[in-house]
């Protein structure tokens, strides 16, 4: 819990330094075009919005966000709290696959280096679709040591999950999805 809250104190930091101080480094062009985008989808309600499904695709961040917008409210702010908060879940994940493979002491290192490494925080807490694409990745992992252990078809769904939903945000993680159902069908 300590890392957990210590890992949201500094990307909530960031997040509100960027938002209402000084613009953070990588917080224009890309994050700036997937922020425009998602205002530009949801302009015409959720049904619009949901009409501009792109597939895998990196704008892929800017359509959950324009399907948000349309829900709530266009908020920049409000994309950045959902980056932090899959920043928050790459913590956790880490954490929980670290511990699945070497135990609990290792855990809390790795923790510790996922909630205090700047490109993590720096990440998290803008509107870049990074912070989505590790969370996913580690989920994928974390599915893919689990059906390495003790097999099973929780596991295995688990994994490609994790690597389907990576795919969204980034067409080259199909690779390991591919790579590991592979695997899966040699043994």
């Amino acid at each position: 819990a300590k890392i957990l809250w210590v890992a949201f104190a500094v990307r909530l930091f960031a997040v509100l330094f960027e938002y209402y101080i000084a613009p953070l480094p990588d917080s224009s062009s890309d994050a700036m075009a997937f922020h425009d985008t998602a205002i530009d989808w949801s302009q015409g309600g959720v049904f619009n919005a949901l009409g501009h499904f792109p597939g895998p695709n990196s704008y892929f961040v800017s359509w959950l966000l324009a399907v948000l917008y349309a829900l709530i409210d266009q908020s920049k702010l409000l994309a950045q709290s959902v980056s932090l908060l899959f920043g928050m879940g790459t913590v956790w994940m880490g954490w929980l696959l670290t511990k699945r493979m070497w135990g609990l002491r290792a855990a809390n290192k790795a923790g510790w280096v996922l909630a205090l490494f700047p490109t993590l925080i720096l990440y998290s807490a803008l509107v870049l679709r990074e912070a989505y694409i590790w969370f996913f990745v580690l989920v994928a992992l974390y599915g893919v040591v689990g059906w390495a252990r003790m097999g099973g078809y929780r596991s295995l769904a688990l994994a490609v999950f994790g690597f389907v939903g990576a795919t969204f945000f980034h067409g080259a993680m199909i690779v390991g999805g591919i790579a590991f159902l592979f695997l899966v069908g040699l043994t």
